[in-house]
């Protein structure tokens, strides 16, 4: 029955998409509201019913302030299920799409089920699709705009092209970490009939062309533009519109955090696989302290780095699409982060490590394959990543101050340090 249930690759991705839900949900009520997510709430309000910026992160695009508001309606107010049931969908689903993206790729059940399970149990991943903010959106727009890309790309379908444009352009109107796959889809729908056997009757390149301005240029762009709707409505022209996201631009260049995000919590991409790095949340609600410190899972992020050596590896020997294509976005939506000159924290990972998980994901199954590791050794391991993420779920869902092990760590993020 277990190797039935193993075989149906349909039942484990539900399942894990189940469970991703269910440490999403559990306490979701005792959970405080963080500043910012009181301000989120009046800034849907206030952008659905006015057109107007709110005061928290009005620097990125406004999906953010719908997905709230709507929300909202549907849960009768901004609970604590109405401000954050947006996030907490958005970021289960994306556990479910990371699966289906994996298996479609490289048509291998266990890399399948190991990225969903890395997403599914990381702690940092769980702490933000908790909260009424953009990234885990931004991550789900991002991995079904892939999905939609790569079978778009392998049967040729222009519908699916299209498709994926549109969630790009979504994904973007969340926060712009969505421009890299982006950028990196519509090279590789231009490119595929030179890339991939079976399709060279496809090279025309003008025609080509007039399909990837229209499917990765236009399509994206209408649906980035169609989120701006209710500030347009105030009377802005296109023209202000476009000096305004120019503006937003250089803004995003020369943007810095609070004195606590820029001299406590590392800031560094470079640093992210390599050593746990954290992101931080100071709640004081009803008289109550509440601390939140969201680690990745580093069993699995400390993989990243030599996972990606073994795929790039195996790339010159075999010149596998697929591969090629998982190492592009890897590397598209990870160095643009590690070469920036303004600091970057370590929730923006979130798009970064779809693509990084795929890549551990991908390793794992193939040295597997290859008798380089054993299935006991697999085990053991796995058996490592879950107890890393169930001693630090408590400190990613606002509990770091509760149980007195956990005080040493608490320490070091003390926001009065």
């Amino acid at each position: 029955m277990i190797k039935n249930i193993y075989g149906n690759r349909h039942i484990v991705l539900w399942g894990i998409f189940l469970l991703a839900l269910l440490v999403r949900c559990y306490g979701l009520s005792e959970q405080p509201p963080t500043d910012d997510e009181v301000g989120a709430a009046s800034a849907a309000t206030n952008y659905m019913s006015h057109g107007l910026f709110g005061q928290v992160m009005w620097y990125h695009p406004p999906l953010r302030n719908i997905v709230v508001f709507i929300s909202g309606k549907i849960f009768g107010g901004y609970s604590a299920w109405g401000l954050r049931s947006g996030s907490i969908i958005f970021g289960s689903l994306a556990v479910l799409l990371l699966g289906y993206l994996v298996y479609g790729l490289f048509g291998k059940r266990l890399a399948a089920y190991l990225a969903a399970f890395f997403l599914c149990i990381d702690p940092l991943h769980i702490s933000l699709s908790r909260e009424a903010f953009q990234e885990t959106t931004t991550s789900f727009f991002i991995v079904a705009g892939v999905l939609a890309a790569y079978h778009g790309i392998r049967k040729d379908n222009v519908f699916l092209a299209y498709l994926s444009g549109a969630l790009f352009g979504i994904a973007s109107a969340s926060k712009w970490n969505g421009l890299f796959p982006w950028a990196v889809s519509a090279a590789a729908y231009y490119a595929a009939p030179w890339l991939l056997n079976g399709m060279e009757g496809r090279r025309k390149p003008f025609f080509r062309s007039l399909t990837v301005l229209s499917a990765y240029a236009a399509v994206p762009l209408i649906c980035y533009i169609a989120v701006y709707v209710p500030w347009l409505l105030r009377g802005y022209s296109m023209e202000e519109f476009v000096k305004f996201q120019l503006w937003l631009v250089k803004h995003q260049y020369f943007y810095k955090g609070t004195p606590y995000t820029e001299d406590i919590l590392s800031h560094s991409a470079y640093q992210w696989f390599l050593w746990p790095v954290a992101w931080v949340d100071f709640v004081f609600h009803q008289g109550k302290a509440y601390l939140n410190i969201a680690f990745g899972n580093y069993p699995v992020w400390v993989l990243t780095l030599p996972a990606l050596y073994f795929a790039i590896r195996e790339w010159f020997k075999s010149r596998s699409f697929e591969l090629g294509y998982v190492i592009l976005m890897f590397s598209a939506s990870y160095l643009p982060l590690v070469f920036t000159t303004r600091a970057i924290w370590v929730f923006i990972a979130t798009p970064v490590i779809l693509f990084a998980f795929t890549l551990s994901a991908y390793a794992i199954s193939a040295l597997l394959d290859n008798k380089k590791i054993s299935l006991k050794f697999l085990a053991i391991y796995l058996f490592l990543a879950v107890v890393f993420s169930a001693v630090m779920y408590p400190m990613a869902t606002f509990g770091a101050l509760e149980y007195s092990w956990m005080k040493p760590i608490a320490e070091i993020y003390s926001p009065h340090k």
